[in-house]
């Protein structure tokens, strides 16, 4: 089974359990996911966080019965997952642009996708994305401490460019392991936020575990993994990094039998030799945690 049999299950299980608190921990936890690693899968397949998604398929649900059923606002509006008729009513309003009685009146017509529907929309996504593909390699690497500064984009995604300036800017000032490879790190397992999404992001050298290190810079272990590793070519003068991004979560693993791995939640950007922001021949590696799902 991959990661987009199990979401078709997860979109069956909301439909099933749709009159229920459902919240993106909840659903990860029964379907055996970290949260990170449902929240990716889930909006790389339906387009939409999935608080989003529940919301949207509250409201259509009850637009299909205000317009198929008799029953009334009321019974819907309960019925369909809603605790409050007022916040129901307004949720409805602006999703549609009218209340829910003038909807069943005019008996107008929206779309409601089954969730057949909504695998096949996705995969006729992915073979348009086609047109872009990394096969990746896999890896072991043991322990390795890195260090830098990092910072956490609550504060806007801007702060990515503020962490590679300050560490350039004081490169002198600490021993490296290798003096010529540098790490973007995407640090999922702390203070993470998928709806706003939200993470430390670190920019960063790899130390050995006795190397002192200036004030103000922070460091991290990072554990033991497997990893999915793809090469991308390209010194991102045409966002070839973004677009691996897309692949690797979008394309990639939900049609894959991995999955994130949940002792090392997180991601890594990694510069070596083969990087010159100069040169459209330049290459660098994006790294994933991975393990083979069960069953």
């Amino acid at each position: 089974m991959n990661n987009l049999q199990l979401i078709e299950k997860a979109l069956y299980y909301i439909d099933e359990h749709i009159c229920e608190e459902l919240t993106y921990e909840h659903l990860a936890g029964v379907f055996g996911y970290s949260s990170f690693h449902f929240h990716k899968i889930f909006s790389s397949v339906t387009e939409l966080t999935i608080t989003e998604y529940i919301r949207k398929r509250r409201l259509t649900m009850a637009h299909k019965k205000l317009c198929e059923t008799t029953e009334s606002v009321t019974d819907i509006c309960y019925s369909i997952g809603f605790n409050s008729i007022q916040t129901f009513n307004r949720a409805f309003k602006n999703t549609f642009g009218m209340q829910p009685l003038v909807a069943r009146k005019k008996q107008s017509k929206i779309t409601y996708r089954t969730v057949e529907e909504i695998i096949t929309g996705y995969l006729k996504r992915v073979a348009v994305e086609g047109e872009f593909s990394i096969e990746p390699r896999f890896e072991e690497r043991d322990k390795f401490i890195i260090a830098g500064y990092r910072k956490h984009t609550k504060d806007g995604f801007n702060v990515i460019g503020e962490s590679w300036y300050e560490l350039k800017s004081n490169m002198k000032s600490i021993e490296r392991k290798n003096e010529h490879t540098m790490y973007g790190f995407e640090d999922y397992s702390e203070d993470f936020s998928a709806e706003p999404l939200a993470f430390y992001y670190m920019a960063g050298v790899e130390v050995d575990k006795d190397t002192d290190i200036p004030e103000g810079m922070h460091r991290k272990v990072v554990p033991k993994a497997k990893y999915a590793v793809f090469t991308v070519n390209g010194n991102n003068a045409n966002g070839e990094i973004g677009k691996a991004f897309h692949y690797i979560y979008f394309v990639w693993l939900p049609n894959s039998e991995y999955c994130i791995d949940e002792n090392a939640l997180s991601d890594f950007e990694y510069y070596d030799e083969r990087w010159d922001c100069q040169l459209g021949t330049a290459q660098m590696d994006i790294y994933v945690p991975v393990r083979k799902m069960e069953g």
